[in-house]
C-alpha cells in the first residue's frame, strides 16, 4: 500500500463529493472502511456495507478505536442494504462506491438510479470497468463531471482514478415536441425544477426529498411525467414511496410554485 497517496486518493474522493455536516452518506464495498471513517468527521451520519463479514468487524472495530460514534457498518450486498434504508425512510444525500476490478454489477447501477440517488462518487482501481460502467450510468441519466487519476503505484500501469456523476434535472435536459394546444398541460412542470423544489421543502421544512419523491406526487397531482428514462427493467423492482409527511412537503411546494 501507499499510505500517502491514499490520502491524496480518499480525500479526492470527499473533496468532489462536496459533503455538508447535515448529509447521509452510503460507503458502498467499503471494506473495513477506510472511507466511512475518512467522511466521518464531514457529515451527519455514514453507512458503511461490506458483503465479507470479517471485514465489517473490522470496520467497526476501526471506528471504535478512533472514537468515531457516527458511522454504522452493515453486512450485505449494497443494493440489498441501500433499499432497506430507503424503505425505511433513509434519505441518502451521496453514494461513494469503491468496487473491486471487476467494477459494479449493472444490476446495482440501475437500482442506484431508480432509487434516485443524485451524486455518486465512483473510486476506481480499474480504468477499463471505470468507462463502462460511465457508459452505464450516461445511459441511466447521469452525467460524468470531474475524473481525477492517482498513481497509487509509481512504476507500474496500475492507477486508481476518482469519477464524480451527477444525476441530469429531467426539466432541464429532456427533450420533448410539445404542439401549441398541448401548452396548458405542460406548462406547470416547467414552473419549477426538481432542485428548486428540493430546496424550497428544505427549508420550510428541513426535510430532505429525492427526485423519485418528487415525481411520485407531481403524477399523483396529475402533472404529466415522460416514462422514466433510467426505469429499472427488473420485474420486482422494490420503489420506496413517499411518506405522508414529505408528500405535503412537497404539495405544498407544488402550491408555492403553482403548479397545482
Amino acid at each position: 500500500m501507499n499510505p500517502v497517496q491514499t490520502e491524496v486518493l480518499y480525500s479526492k474522493a470527499l473533496e468532489l463529493a462536496e459533503l455538508k455536516e447535515s448529509d447521509t452518506i452510503i460507503d458502498a464495498y467499503c471494506g473495513i472502511g477506510t472511507i466511512s471513517l475518512f467522511a466521518a468527521k464531514k457529515v451527519k451520519k455514514v453507512y458503511g456495507i461490506e458483503i465479507v463479514e470479517a471485514a465489517v468487524l473490522d470496520a467497526r472495530e476501526n471506528a471504535k478505536n478512533n472514537n468515531i460514534t457516527n458511522a454504522e457498518f452493515l453486512l450485505g450486498k449494497s443494493e440489498d442494504v441501500i433499499k432497506d434504508l430507503i424503505s425505511k425512510d433513509v434519505q441518502i444525500d451521496t453514494v461513494i462506491v469503491d468496487p473491486p476490478r471487476k467494477g459494479c454489477e449493472e444490476s446495482f447501477l440501475r437500482d442506484l438510479a431508480s432509487m434516485g440517488i443524485e451524486k455518486i462518487v465512483y473510486v476506481s482501481c480499474n480504468p477499463a470497468t471505470l468507462a463502462r460502467d460511465m457508459e452505464i450510468m450516461r445511459g441511466l441519466g447521469y452525467k460524468l463531471g470531474a475524473v481525477q487519476p492517482v498513481d497509487m503505484f509509481p512504476g507500474t500501469y496500475h492507477v486508481e482514478t476518482v469519477a464524480l456523476l451527477s444525476k441530469l434535472d429531467v426539466d432541464k435536459h429532456i427533450s420533448v415536441e410539445i404542439e401549441l394546444d398541448e401548452m396548458d398541460l405542460t406548462s406547470a412542470e416547467s414552473k419549477a425544477t426538481y432542485a428548486q423544489i428540493k430546496e424550497y421543502v428544505w427549508n420550510k421544512f428541513q426535510l430532505k426529498v429525492s427526485t423519485l419523491y418528487i415525481a411520485q406526487i407531481k403524477r399523483k397531482c396529475g402533472i404529466e411525467l415522460r416514462e422514466h428514462y433510467n426505469k429499472s427493467k427488473k420485474e420486482k423492482q422494490i420503489i420506496p414511496q413517499c411518506t405522508p409527511e414529505k408528500e405535503e412537503a412537497i404539495m405544498d411546494a407544488l402550491r408555492h410554485f403553482k403548479m397545482i
